[in-house]
Parts: structure tokens; sequence; C-alpha cells
């Protein structure tokens, strides 16, 4: 079943504070991360808005979307997105305003392609994310783009590799804390919101319904079973995820 929000006419109040965007991909702990930073007081959102941003216009549209799926007419000092996909673009003027910050978020490839072709198997959908072949295409794809961004911003962005939010959430947390200036440090437990786990709304996995850092390998992939994936497959895309990091890592502030 596939969940949608009646947002209702754009109020007439504009945002004045500041803009979020965690740029990343399908299962790369995307959900969780935008779940903390949601929870925080200083930041609204959780889930993917699906918009493209081209200006301001993107961007108090995003405001309003947010208000609707918070049910909170008040916003926090920053509103959150998250963009996993190709066909949703950030323009280069928009990511190099200054009152848009960006958070790379990186996983390897094998853990994403796994995943991936797990949460689809699940769900019982056939199509270019059941085909190990597409995934990876996916995979580098969207690698590519991500690193495309880091190239068009004019300042640096924070890259987080998705792997330290399970095994060291504190510090990671700490360091985006850190670097968004927030006045409370973010916490590894979490609110649940009104569509949190609802297909179109992120991670559809009982995981994300926690409201805390899953830590424990088998209870996080519980259900999930062995898919043949050819070794070349995940060489092919562990070659890609280290070129792109290196690059990545070369423009932005390490977490």
């Amino acid at each position: 079943m596939q969940y949608t929000i009646n947002y209702g006419p754009q109020p007439e109040s504009r945002f004045l504070g500041s803009f979020v965007f965690v740029v990343s991909r399908m299962r790369s702990y995307s959900s969780l991360l935008c779940h903390i930073l949601g929870s925080h007081p200083e930041i609204s959102g959780y889930a993917e808005a699906h918009l493209s941003y081209f200006g301001r216009t993107d961007l108090r549209q995003l405001a309003w979307k947010v208000r609707a799926m918070t049910e909170r007419p008040e916003l926090g000092r920053y509103v959150l997105d998250k963009i996993l996909h190709n066909h949703l673009e950030i323009v280069p003027t928009v990511l190099s305003r200054p009152d848009v910050k960006v958070i790379f978020l990186v996983r390897s490839a094998e853990n994403t392609i796994t995943s991936i072709l797990n949460m689809y198997r699940e769900l019982g959908h056939k199509g270019q994310f059941s085909e190990p072949e597409r995934v990876l295409d996916y995979y580098v794809t969207r690698l590519g783009r991500i690193q495309a961004y880091s190239e068009q911003l004019a300042r640096g962005a924070i890259l987080i590799a998705a792997e330290r939010l399970i095994a060291d959430a504190a510090a990671t947390l700490a360091g985006i804390s850190q670097w968004l200036n927030l006045e409370s440090p973010l916490s590894s437990t979490y609110r649940t919101f009104k569509f949190t786990g609802k297909p179109g709304f992120g991670d559809p996995s009982p995981n994300i319904k926690a409201g805390e850092v899953v830590t424990d390998a088998a209870e996080r992939h519980r259900g999930h079973v062995p898919i043949a994936v050819p070794a070349d497959l995940f060489a092919r895309g562990n070659a890609a995820y280290a070129a792109h990091w290196d690059k990545l890592a070369m423009r932005s502030d390490v977490r």
C-alpha cells in the first residue's frame, strides 16, 4: 500500500532558516540518519520529499511538505530532505547557497547491493532492483552523481561512511552535531513519526521502528536470505566505491 499526504495550500509565511540535504542512495541507513536528525529540536523532516531543487521555490516547497509530514507548523532551524535517486536533481546554484548544507552518506558496495536485493525480495517486487546487474548499475551511477555534486559545491560537505552509524554511532553523531553547530548533540535514540516505515517514505523494514540504532547484525538482518551474486559484480562495485570515496574525501569533511 502506497501512502499519500494531503498537503493543502502553501502557507503565506516563508521559512527563513537553512536546509540540510542527505545525499545518498537506497539501503545506506539514510532513513536511520534522517530519523536521528529529525528527532533533534533544531531540525524538521525525516523522510523523502521526492523533490528536485532548481531554485528558491523548490526549497519553499520542501518547507511546506515537511510541515505537512511532521504535522508541525513551526519548523526548526534546519529543514531536512534526503535525495537517493538520479532522477531528482540539485542544481549547482542551490548546492552553493549559504543556507544549504550537504551530508554525503556512502555505504560499501557489497552491503548496499545485498541489502537492496533482499529488500525487494521481501517486498515481492520484480524489475530493476531485483536484478543484481541492474542494482550494480544503480549503485555505480549514483556514486558518480554524488561525486559530481561534491565537485559543484562551492564549499565542503560532510562525508559519512554509512557503516559508522552502526559501528561507532556516538562519535559519528558527535561529528555531525559539531558540523551543524547544534546546541545539543544528536542522540542514537530517536522518535518515530506518522509515516515511519510506510512505503514511499523511507526504510520499510521493522528496524526503523526500533527508535534506536540496532547494533546487533543478526537482528538487523533477520528475514534476509542468501542471494546469488556473481563475485565479479561485487568486485566492480567495490572498485567504484574505493575510487569515488577517495575523490569525495578530498573535497569533504570526513567524520
